[in-house]
């Protein structure tokens, strides 16, 4: 976060705060939620239409919620610690498989089977959440602010899946609100969430790199393809060089140093603030950025296909929203936690914004090659700024 300086003295957390990281039960579960970045990513790049994206960004965000949920209470219990928390998780693995399984049906023909296993997952989990907060009155305020919203947004899409895709795909997007509006109310009053910071950064950070194992699949299946079906030659070689290095300059961008300044965010705050900044921080704000990495995936995979020729102006158009997403996402997080905002962001968003608008003449490798050159320098640029603060050299010194 260039120029940020929040107020955090690193030799004050305390030693019980060092925290826990992601068990191996966590990680198996996140298997589930890789193919789900694969259904919404295929699901994106066959219906690149504004509907189809807005259709795309509701199903990411019910995905993205059910993976909040089991964040949420993973970061309260360890679920890998005991024989009934395992049994507890592997017991769901199946109505959640079959979520992720009919996703990129379920606003057509299969919406009842996808709203039923999604219901099931959603409440057996705040189930879960709930014997956790009500040892602990504080913790059981917060619940209890939360659950009513958490219990109905289910329900009501339930009632969704059974009526009509015209219709379902309003009560779908009415159930996405409700589940804005009960974090948003956890987060009022005196309640507190037991959160571990270690923990909680930890697995988002595992999520980015999921959603970034995307990129590398679609830009990998389709060398493959090409290999199978024509042989390779050097534009396929070119773009599967720039498309990469695409990915590791998001990768570099995210993980060169957000994670430590996201995770020590949540040490600093308070215990009765450090829900609200794990839901602008994390579970709110991850969510752009996993959103800016699937619509790379899918541009990248489509300069694959079609090496030597032009970007069409769809994908310029999902190009220049991915960046705006993605750095968008990583500003939002600069001003959450130390409200300041990095110009260089700013600049290469708009540079990004022009490129995707001009760039259609243009061969596609080279719009996207100027694009990753644009995040590389910027990342460079916010690199050495962030380096220069107090809080960069306490960090990283």
């Amino acid at each position: 976060m260039t120029d940020a300086n929040p107020p955090i003295d690193l030799e004050s957390i305390p030693e019980a705060e060092s925290g826990r990281h992601a068990s191996n039960l966590e990680l198996f579960l996140d298997l589930v939620f890789v193919f789900a970045i694969t259904q919404i990513t295929g699901m994106f790049a066959h219906h690149m239409t504004w509907q189809g994206a807005l259709e795309s960004i509701l199903m990411a965000w019910l995905a993205w919620w059910l993976w909040t949920a089991f964040t949420w209470a993973g970061t309260t219990i360890d679920l890998d610690g005991q024989p009934g928390t395992r049994v507890f998780v592997l017991g769901m693995i199946p109505a959640l498989l079959l979520v992720v399984s009919v996703l990129p049906y379920a606003l057509t023909t299969q919406g009842p089977w996808f709203a039923v296993a999604y219901a099931v997952v959603q409440l057996w989990v705040l189930s879960l959440q709930g014997s956790v907060a009500w040892g602990d009155d504080k913790t059981r305020a917060a619940f209890l602010k939360y659950a009513p919203g958490a219990a109905i947004g289910p329900i009501v899409l339930v009632i969704g899946g059974f009526m009509a895709p015209s219709i379902r795909v309003w009560v779908w997007a009415l159930v996405a609100l409700i589940t804005i509006y009960s974090s948003i109310a956890a987060g009022e009053g005196d309640g507190e969430w037991d959160l571990d910071p270690v923990h909680f950064a930890e697995r988002h950070s595992l999520f980015v790199i999921i959603s970034l194992g995307e990129v590398l699949v679609a830009i990998g299946a389709n060398v493959a393809a090409t290999a199978g079906d024509s042989g390779l030659d050097l534009a396929t070689l070119g773009a599967l060089a720039v498309a990469t290095a695409g990915a590791g300059t998001l990768w570099w961008c995210y993980f060169a140093y957000v994670p430590r300044v996201t995770e020590l965010a949540l040490h600093e705050a308070s215990k009765r603030d450090r829900g609200a900044v794990a839901r602008d921080v994390f579970s709110f704000g991850h969510f752009p950025l996993i959103l800016g990495i699937i619509g790379y995936a899918v541009v990248a995979k489509h300069v694959v296909q079609h090496p030597g020729g032009h970007i069409e102006l769809a994908d310029r158009a999902v190009l220049a929203a991915s960046v705006l997403l993605f750095v968008g996402g990583l500003l939002a997080f600069q001003w959450r936690i130390g409200r300041r905002l990095a110009r260089e962001r700013l600049i290469a968003i708009a540079v990004v914004v022009a490129l995707a608008a001009l760039g259609g003449p243009l061969p596609g490798m080279l719009v996207l090659a100027a694009v990753v050159s644009v995040l590389a320098v910027m990342s460079i640029v916010t690199w050495r700024s962030f380096m220069r603060t107090e809080y960069g050299r306490r960090l990283f010194g």
